[in-house]
């Protein structure tokens, strides 16, 4: 992997005086953020921030139990330190790597546009069963919530990052190819309090008992050619979707809809003639999912949580 890109946003002492100034103008009103400053509504404490690292590959490690693991940071110079931006998961395929899904999804290509950050964590060594055979290689744990330690990656990682950025605590977002769509449904399952919405690809039934909190906004890309993860897996992942979010209504089109789902959730399937890999159009598809999609009763967001459906 090469080196990533020098970070930007020097950290400059400020002048005592600009400092006693800042504090009375301010009040001390509002939240107080990491270092002292207001936060936004329903941004992280990491709005406190002077100053912030910048940059398309900033390559970061985070110590978890004793055990370094890793992962590649987009930030892209449009980020503000004050201003709360969405926050996107990427997680990679089994035996791939953080550095292969940023080449490959192409979000790396619209945040700089769209102004949000993108996370590409890397997985650990797991062991996978597909009826009788067993593989072996770089991935995430999706058998089971108890003592998942990618499920605790992912909690401590999104704590350190709402530390560090000013995030957008509504527009939280992951996405995953193949065992790391698996493991973004098992976001959306033990996660729905942080996740505003989830976009598996090319993935499969859930995992494990999935009943969140409330309804998850779910958009499923899968190929009818696919030999690694059959498509008849994928229509059980939507139609397990469904279920969870208890939708009612049906449209079909160039990917099916499942509406009037509680807590004004969506569960979006897209079927096409494509293998196991990422469909060129799912990333530009996904980010628009994304964005349509904050969660709602997030402090700030000017949405509430309607009444789930009887």
């Amino acid at each position: 992997m090469r080196k990533g890109k020098r970070e930007t946003g020097e950290r400059k002492p400020a002048p005592l005086a600009c400092f006693v100034l800042t504090l009375a103008l301010a009040g001390f009103a509002g939240a107080p953020g990491a270092r002292g400053a207001a936060i936004p509504e329903r941004g992280s404490a990491g709005c406190g921030a002077a100053s912030l690292a910048r940059g398309d590959r900033l390559e970061r490690t985070i110590v978890i139990d004793g055990v370094a693991r890793s992962y590649i940071l987009d930030v892209p110079a449009s980020v503000k330190p004050h201003a709360p931006v969405p926050l996107l998961f990427d997680f990679h395929g089994f035996g791939h790597s953080a550095a292969g899904v940023w080449n490959v999804s192409g979000f790396r290509a619209l945040a700089p546009r769209d102004g949000f950050i993108t996370v590409y964590p890397d997985g650990m060594p797991v062991k996978l069963t597909a009826g009788r055979r067993s593989f072996e290689g770089k991935g995430w744990q999706i058998a089971s919530l108890d003592d998942n330690r990618d499920l605790e990656l992912t909690k401590r990682l999104l704590d350190r990052l709402e530390q560090d950025y000013c995030i957008d605590r509504a527009r939280v977002f992951a996405t995953g190819f193949s065992n790391g769509a698996f493991f973004s449904n098992l976001l959306g399952c033990a996660m729905a309090d942080r996740f505003a919405a989830i976009a598996p690809v090319s993935g499969g039934r859930l995992t494990v008992a999935c009943a969140p909190g409330r309804g998850v906004p779910v958009l499923i890309h899968h190929g009818r050619q696919d030999d690694v993860v059959p498509v008849a897996r994928g229509r059980q992942e939507r139609d397990e979707w469904v279920r969870i979010d208890g939708c009612r209504q049906q449209e079909t089109g160039t990917c099916e809809i499942h509406r009037d789902c509680r807590d004004g959730a969506v569960v979006e399937y897209c079927e096409g003639d494509f293998a196991h890999h990422w469909p060129p159009e799912a990333t530009s598809r996904i980010w628009q999912f994304f964005r349509a999609h904050p969660m709602a009763g997030v402090p700030g967001s000017g949405q509430s949580s309607p009444p789930e459906p009887p």
